[in-house]
């Protein structure tokens, strides 16, 4: 005969309450917000957003190449305000060590801001290179990955070509090609290149107007053949097309390349290299001006 074990459970008063408490569903409860504050604070949103000089503002600050960076300065400014005030406030902070912990906290902020600032640009010229021969190496990929925007940018062209060639009007036929040479500026005109821009894929100002002379002549040479035009056509255009979506699509690789950047630099700059370099500096201030004062008075 095989006899089971059985494992009695014995509750206790307080076992059964610890159990019942512990079971019920959690409550979170949070401060309510009064209405009329809610709502003023939403009209005095609206009201400062509305403004010509806050729109203006945030025009300049959105297209300015340096927005992010721009954020990261502004939280550290905070940031190091509050930690000052909360110094000056701090009462279990001794008076003598205050002045020596702002001097610190100010030339920390300070020193930091223009420091990042100014290495910025230079690691931007590096972080460019290196994205340039990145791309480069890659460039079939991005090519590859843009196809969709190329061959849809060429059909369009193509029924352009279409359209010019059975034109029988010769002023409607020359106006026909300026409006193929317009069409091929509007599809590369991202490609042209800029300083400071990403250089891969890019062409000139001259090139694209040779591109736009050689495509009005690839229909006008083929004027009597619609399927020589478009093959005339296709080929002068095929490469520079390709490049174009292939440079749209590694653009949009940038952005997070710059923010990562951004960030690495404020992040030794910000919590390594000022606190490191400025503190003996701010030590020797304190030192050398509050030290005497503290010394004059005992």
């Amino acid at each position: 005969m095989k006899i089971n074990s059985i494992t009695p459970n014995y509750y206790t008063k307080s076992q059964k309450s610890y159990d019942k408490d512990n079971n019920k569903a959690p409550s979170f409860k949070g401060t309510v917000v009064p209405e009329p504050v809610t709502k003023g604070l939403s009209s005095f949103y609206e009201k400062v957003v509305s403004t010509s000089g806050f729109q203006k503002f945030i025009k300049a600050f959105s297209n300015s190449n340096k927005t992010f960076t721009h954020l990261l300065v502004a939280e550290s400014c905070f940031l190091s305000g509050f930690y000052m005030i909360n110094t000056l406030r701090n009462k279990k902070i001794e008076k003598e060590q205050k002045p020596q912990m702002l001097i610190n906290d100010a030339l920390t902020l300070g020193v930091s801001t223009a420091g990042a600032y100014l290495v910025e640009d230079k690691i931007t010229d590096a972080v460019m290179k290196g994205s340039e021969k990145y791309f480069k190496k890659y460039s079939d990929f991005y090519i590859a990955q843009g196809r969709d925007a190329s061959a849809s940018a060429k059909g369009s062209l193509l029924k352009k070509v279409t359209d010019i060639i059975g034109q029988k009007d010769t002023e409607k036929f020359k106006q026909g090609l300026d409006e193929a040479a317009a069409m091929v500026g509007s599809h590369l005109k991202n490609l042209v290149g800029e300083e400071g821009k990403l250089k891969t894929f890019q062409i000139t100002e001259d090139r694209l107007k040779e591109i736009q002379e050689s495509v009005k002549k690839a229909i006008s040479d083929n004027k009597g053949c619609l399927d020589k035009a478009k093959d005339a056509v296709k080929g002068t255009v095929d490469d520079v097309y390709n490049n174009a979506s292939a440079r749209a699509e590694a653009e949009k690789v940038l952005p997070g390349i710059n923010k990562l950047k951004v960030l690495v630099i404020f992040g030794i700059i910000y919590r390594y290299l000022g606190p490191v370099v400025i503190t003996p500096i701010a030590n020797k201030i304190s030192s050398k001006f509050f030290s005497k004062e503290a010394d004059k008075k005992s």
